[in-house]
């Protein structure tokens, strides 16, 4: 169907066409609609969908510029009536599988730039109904991100409550929306570093790689407060934390890495603790590596 901006220029014009007949009592008829739209373009390759994610919802393999140009024409309809169109987003998550998810998530963010305070306990709830971490990281930037970084000083601490919350994909998607605020707000680092604190020890991976994104994300706004955040950390009360701990040194961007060279004494104690357990052990000694080749550059 042509190149790529081709394809989004025409799946949002259908877009306008099929939300002009849009009713909300009857939401079920514009999702299906949009449902045919999108499955009409040639899918691109899943091989980098896990296949387990790929059983546990449905998914067209859609283009994403096409799934994106579908929800941004949705999402200038919902900034105007969030009432009315609440039902097609919440279906559209709900019912439609991964295309649907995508599509929604960008209308769900526009009806909480309007109304965070109805929309955000929205979105938590249908966090905890997340399949794959995909969704919950989609969710997280683009459904609840924007309000928090619109107004970090009003709805930042609302976020506070998610980080216990009993569903790890609750969790990640606030620590992720934490973890990012400081990109474009500095002075929120340390906030958000403290936020991911009581996370450091989550039993969940991808909960765990979350936060360990989240500390590197950190660096991108203030990289002084990440290293005196890991410099109170290491080592931890809690040996839960060495993954993550270990892993925001090992995955940092290299071109930071000699401003943490500082670190490397903390590493080194740390590594030296014969109550260590040999898969611990393992994790602080690589991120000794990688604080030693910093400390020579």
């Amino acid at each position: 169907m042509g190149d790529t901006r081709a394809q989004a220029a025409e799946a949002r014009d259908r877009t306008t066409e099929i939300l002009a007949d849009y009713c909300p009592p009857n939401a079920d008829a514009t999702a299906n609609a949009l449902k045919a739209l999108w499955l009409v373009y040639e899918p691109v390759s899943m091989a980098g969908i896990a296949a387990e994610d790929r059983a546990a919802q449905e998914t067209a393999g859609t283009p994403v510029p096409v799934l994106n140009a579908i929800g941004k024409v949705l999402s200038r309809a919902s900034r105007r009536d969030v009432e009315a169109h609440l039902p097609l987003a919440r279906l559209l998550w709900e019912a439609y599988g991964r295309e649907g998810r995508a599509v929604a998530v960008l209308a769900l963010g526009e009806m909480e730039r309007t109304d965070p305070s109805r929309l955000m306990p929205l979105i938590r709830t249908l966090c905890r109904g997340c399949v794959t971490w995909e969704d919950a990281d989609r969710l997280a930037m683009y459904a609840l991100e924007p309000a928090v970084r619109d107004d970090p000083a009003t709805w930042l601490g609302a976020l506070e409550p998610w980080l216990a919350d009993e569903s790890p994909w609750v969790r990640r998607a606030a620590i992720t929306v934490a973890g990012r605020l400081p990109m474009k707000h500095p002075e929120y680092s340390g906030r958000c570093l403290a936020l991911a604190t009581p996370l450091l020890g989550a039993p969940e991976t991808e909960v765990k790689k979350a936060v360990s994104f989240a500390v590197r994300l950190c660096a991108r706004g203030d990289l002084d407060a990440v290293r005196e955040y890991l410099a109170t950390q290491v080592p931890p009360a809690d040996p839960a934390a060495t993954w993550v701990l270990c892993d925001a040194i090992r995955s940092m961007t290299k071109k930071w890495l000699p401003d943490l060279a500082e670190l490397l004494p903390r590493y080194e104690a740390w590594a030296a603790d014969p109550a260590l357990g040999t898969r611990e052990r393992r994790s602080v000694e690589s991120a000794v590596a990688v604080l030693r080749r910093a400390a020579t550059r």
